[in-house]
């Protein structure tokens, strides 16, 4: 049972804060996981934590669109369903209307925050981002952007299992290297 405790803690730490979870178990004496056994947990954790925030971020942006909708609904209604009109000029005069959908909130298309965000999305793509989402954000925030950015799941697993199972190696084998030499200095 005490065994299980450790697996799931390291699990469930590496699934929301992958850099956590790694050197908790060579900075802790309690945790007598070998190499592998490190990385497999790390990496399962990773993966969870990345699939399980995945589903939540698209059910935070469905809410997150309702309630726009809700609070800028007297806006839209005010406005017109239709575009305003263009005129063909030669020949006889016709009046075209575009549809425009009511229950789509009006949106401001230049924001300070916009802006940031097309700027690391177009400077770091979808594979900086799984890259650097382990070790300098959170599996949850970097997920809840990605899933924002980009529409295709298969790829945001594909480069999240890429990355999450490269850093844990890296870790891990640096740890492994660091904890060995910190041994043999002690023993001599």
């Amino acid at each position: 049972m005490d065994e299980l405790l450790k697996i799931l803690t390291l699990v469930l730490l590496s699934s929301v804060k992958f850099t956590v979870g790694l050197p908790l178990v060579y900075l802790n004496e309690t945790y007598d996981f070998t190499w592998f056994e490190t990385n497999v947990y790390a990496i399962i954790g990773g993966m969870i934590g990345v699939i399980v925030f995945m589903h939540v971020s698209e059910w935070l942006i469905e809410i997150w669109d309702r309630i726009r909708l809700f609070f800028f609904k007297k806006k839209i209604q005010s406005k017109s369903l239709f575009s305003k009109p263009t005129v063909d000029i030669e020949g006889n005069l016709e009046v075209h209307y575009d549809y425009i959908d009511k229950n789509l909130p009006i949106r401001r298309l230049f924001t300070k925050r916009n802006r940031k965000m097309v700027q690391v999305w177009r400077k770091y793509g979808l594979i900086g981002l799984a890259t650097l989402t382990p070790i300098l954000f959170s599996i949850p925030l970097g997920t809840f952007f990605m899933t924002r950015l980009a529409k295709n799941k298969k790829r945001i697993l594909i480069y999240m299992f890429i990355s999450v199972t490269s850093w844990s190696l890296l870790i891990t084998t640096m740890f492994e290297i660091l904890h060995v030499g910190s041994l043999n200095e002690m023993l001599k």
